[in-house]
């Protein structure tokens, strides 16, 4: 068997030319700027985003930047609900992060929570449509009237409200729709925010 060495010289001078001089780009290279650059150009909430929650269309998220966001408590006189302004993080999971500050309770001494010790939230929900379903524990049913069952529901319905991803909200408990909570409200319709209370 004859071995073409003038055939094989060739080759690898061309190998050596392409590997030594950069006469091309490593393809994998170029494969990764590729689909860096596909998700730098994707919508954020197309990026890693929770199928549970999506953020409102205009809404960019920068790690380290923080947002004002408004939780509703209980006002000092108990006659309704106040804004108290709290700075967070920004994160894809900004309604989740903000029910969760709700549910800390009030840094200022005058307000007070609405809701029942011991409330979770589980999970929340923002459709395309701008429904928003939040699922709480059962302790969330543990309200000792009417106006605790309407400040906590609104103080919910409020806080999440202010993103404009949010049109109305609807609740769960333990993963089940319910028609109400402690009994006084109805909520087989989805609630919209109300900001007079």
């Amino acid at each position: 068997m004859r071995i073409n060495l003038r055939g094989i010289t060739v080759i690898l001078i061309a190998v050596l030319c392409l590997v030594n001089t950069g006469c091309t780009e490593n393809p994998k290279n170029e494969m990764v700027k590729s689909w860096q650059e596909l998700v730098r150009l994707l919508p954020e909430n197309q990026k890693t985003a929770a199928p549970e929650e999506e953020l409102p269309a205009a809404e960019t998220i920068t790690l380290g930047e923080s947002i004002d966001v408004k939780l509703y408590f209980v006002s000092a006189d108990g006659a309704g609900l106040e804004a108290e302004m709290r700075t967070i993080p920004k994160t894809e999971g900004l309604a989740r992060q903000t029910l969760q500050e709700l549910i800390k309770g009030p840094k200022n001494k005058n307000l007070s929570s609405p809701l029942p010790a011991g409330v979770e939230l589980l999970d929340i929900n923002i459709k395309p449509e701008g429904l928003c379903i939040i699922d709480l524990n059962s302790l969330a049913k543990k309200v000792d009237d009417e106006k605790q069952e309407q400040m906590m529901v609104y103080a919910l319905v409020n806080t999440v409200g202010q993103f404009p991803a949010v049109q109305e909200v609807t609740f769960m408990i333990n993963g089940e729709k319910i028609h109400q909570l402690g009994g006084y409200m109805d909520l087989s319709a989805p609630i919209e925010p109300d900001y007079s209370l």
